[in-house]
């Protein structure tokens, strides 16, 4: 979590399935110098708390991020959100519309392409060399960062084994009706009256052109940025690009 002090605009930055809020860093570290930033671990991710229970409804996943907002005190934000992140982050401004400014929706749509994680399957990894290489040949993950956020992203077992951090009862969705179950559809999203950008890489896995621009459209202030030369971690794999979008978004609502 990075913070500047004083009146500054708020970025509350959600990150999506499987990783944690340091995978934020590269960009929060530049934003932070301009804006206050908060990177929150979301449910079962990171160092929070798996659920004892295991519920991982993306209800109550949106509900532990507006808690969090009030329990900071914050006034309306610039609400962030990468992936499952763009899942919750809708639902937030839908439910809760009075703890945003604004949306930026990030490398999601609903009906999108990502094929899901199997419930219950624990991955276990030798070293964190092991862990990255394997990581970095998923998605659009390079393997300087994979190493990089390694550090965060594993937690060592009893045996010496590595695992991820994130509880392997969430099973991150997929495609079909049990995608993200009760994610907000495009008319659901018409609801949004603040201003909302959709930002997607061109040469994403995970979303398709013709849906991110559906999705702005759908909501009265949206508006699109495609990114070229990226793909789903457009904040990894093309930061600079990135901090404008977000800087010019920023500066005009």
């Amino acid at each position: 979590m990075a913070d500047a002090t004083g009146d500054e605009p708020i970025l509350f930055m959600v990150h999506g399935g499987a990783v944690t809020a340091h995978t934020w860093d590269l960009v929060a570290l530049q934003l932070a110098r301009r804006y206050r930033v908060i990177t929150p671990d979301i449910r079962s991710h990171g160092d929070s708390e798996w659920a004892r229970d295991g519920d991982y409804g993306h209800h109550e996943m949106m509900e532990d991020l507006a808690a969090i907002m009030r329990e900071m005190d914050l006034p309306p934000s610039f609400v962030i959100g990468h992936s499952m992140g763009g899942a919750l982050i809708e639902r937030l401004a839908l439910v809760y519309p009075e703890l945003t400014c604004a949306i930026s929706i990030i490398d999601f749509t609903p009906q999108a392409n990502y094929p899901g994680l199997p419930i219950d399957v624990i991955r276990l990894f030798d070293s964190v060399d092991h862990y990255a290489e394997r990581a970095s040949k998923y998605g659009d993950r390079k393997l300087a960062e994979v190493t990089y956020a390694a550090r965060h992203e594993l937690l060592e077992r009893l045996d010496g084994k590595l695992m991820p951090k994130h509880d392997p009862r969430h099973g991150m969705g997929g495609p079909g009706p049990g995608y993200y179950p009760g994610t907000p559809d495009f008319d659901d999203m018409q609801a949004v009256a603040v201003p909302a950008l959709v930002m997607w890489g061109k040469d994403s896995f995970f979303v398709e052109e013709e849906k991110c621009r559906r999705l702005a459209a759908a909501m009265p202030l949206g508006e699109t940025s495609c990114i070229e030369g990226a793909g789903h971690q457009i904040f990894l794999e093309q930061p600079q690009a990135f901090i404008d979008a977000i800087t010019d978004f920023v500066s005009r609502v």
